[in-house]
């Protein structure tokens, strides 16, 4: 089961703290549009916002990406 959208890993992935290695584009763009958003706006309420879109994308695609959610929270 995934971790809840308050789990700090999260976060972590958007700033660009914890890094994600994988050759799926979908997640790659999701990151890499993610982490330009944080850079342009490092604000909480962005963060939370990004952080939520995340947890909403790889809680609908769980089962598909498995080996990166287990990367996220190594």
């Amino acid at each position: 089961m995934l971790a809840d959208v308050s789990h700090p890993s999260w976060g972590q992935v958007v700033s660009g703290e914890r890094h994600i290695q994988t050759s799926k584009a979908a997640i790659n763009l999701l990151i890499q549009s993610s982490k330009m958003s944080y850079q342009r706006d490092p604000s909480p309420a962005n963060l939370k916002q990004l952080v939520a879109k995340m947890h909403s994308f790889f809680t609908r695609y769980e089962s598909t990406f498995t080996e990166e959610i287990a990367q996220i929270f190594q």
